[in-house]
């Protein structure tokens, strides 16, 4: 027997509603709780022409953020309470309707994989995705959305190392080739991170001749898998990243002076 469909009447219409105006109902199911992490981070790189459209619902006492309150929060900080926002306004929503409206903003979207995020901050000009870039190919590598000899798909790590130092990227990738040579196993996410942590702490004091001859020793994956012993269930590539990155230190500095030891991270 076919299912009668909703009279339930909903209207949908853009509109330009001020950020004062928008208000986040704490108690509803569908709104997240506040990010103050998250919040500062957009901050950070606010650009009011990159402000994508809200999602609102308009009730009887006002209209309410969907999906957007806190990009709607930085906007408010930066441009005052009086900035226009664009928004898709919602009128006549059930609280289930809310709900829906809210995992369709937020569970229906496809992530983007890292590298496709990379080409695109790249064809934008973004300042770290260039400098990234530009170091990969000064030691005669590339980006890739997969690793290979060549290639080091690690794209994630690399933007990390990226945005610690300038430099940081060219000589962690020579070191590494240094030490296992040009091999898809050499461009390993964890292990790129963990050489950043041992050269960016240690910057000027570190032997790069003697941390090759330290890593060498051993194969990226017993590094790795020792590394991974001493890390809590759970952790991904960046907490597993510390513990190796500190057993390269305990390695590197055995039979050194005090004045010649590197520091943990």
């Amino acid at each position: 027997m076919p299912v009668a469909a909703s009279t339930h009447k909903v209207e949908k219409f853009y509109e330009a509603i001020p950020v004062s105006q928008l208000k986040v109902d704490s108690s509803l199911d569908a709104q997240r709780i506040f990010q103050p992490e998250w919040a500062n981070k957009l901050e950070k790189i606010w650009d009011p022409n990159l402000l994508l459209v809200a999602t609102v619902s308009r009730r009887v006492d006002g209209d309410y953020v969907l999906d957007g309150q806190h990009s709607n929060e930085v906007a408010r900080r930066i441009e005052g309470p009086d900035f226009l926002r664009d928004c898709m306004v919602y009128k006549g929503l059930t609280t289930e309707m809310e709900a829906k409206l809210f995992l369709a903003a937020n569970r229906d979207r496809k992530p983007v994989k890292p590298y496709d995020n990379f080409r695109v901050m790249i064809t934008a000009h973004d300042p770290l995705a260039i400098q990234v870039d530009a170091e990969v190919r000064s030691v005669g590598l590339e980006v890739s959305n997969g690793t290979s000899t060549n290639r080091v798909g690690a794209v994630q790590a690399l933007m990390h190392l990226g945005s610690r130092r300038s430099g940081l990227i060219a000589r962690v990738l020579t070191v590494a080739e240094s030490s296992w040579g040009r091999d898809a196993g050499t461009w390993d996410n964890m292990m790129l991170r963990a050489l950043g942590m041992v050269l960016v702490g240690n910057w000027d004091k570190v032997d790069d001749k003697r941390l090759v001859r330290t890593l060498e020793k051993a194969p990226v994956t017993r590094w790795k898998a020792n590394a991974i012993g001493a890390t809590t269930a759970g952790g991904g590539s960046s907490s597993r990243s510390t513990p190796l990155a500190g057993n390269i230190v305990t390695e590197y500095n055995k039979r050194l002076g005090p004045d010649r030891m590197l520091v943990a991270p």
